[in-house]
């Protein structure tokens, strides 16, 4: 296995490529998304907003780090 295939992809690499919603498992055209890997689609993100969300801002479940949206 070369250097390439093994590494992890940096958060700036997965923003680029697909996303995949955490919660429903599906794959999204977008995600809100955390540098720790967490990506939550926008149809979960309303689902659950009542306790990731305070208006402009949401926290990663993940790491809960304080996320802009």
């Amino acid at each position: 296995m070369s250097e390439i295939e093994g590494k992890k992809k940096s958060y700036r690499q997965r923003k680029i490529g697909e996303y995949r919603c955490q919660c429903c498992k599906q794959k999204q055209e977008f995600c809100w998304s955390c540098p720790c890997g967490f990506q939550i689609c926008k149809e979960c993100f309303e689902e659950n907003k009542w306790g990731m969300s305070n208006g402009p801002t949401w926290i990663c479940p993940d790491c809960e780090r304080i996320r802009m949206m």
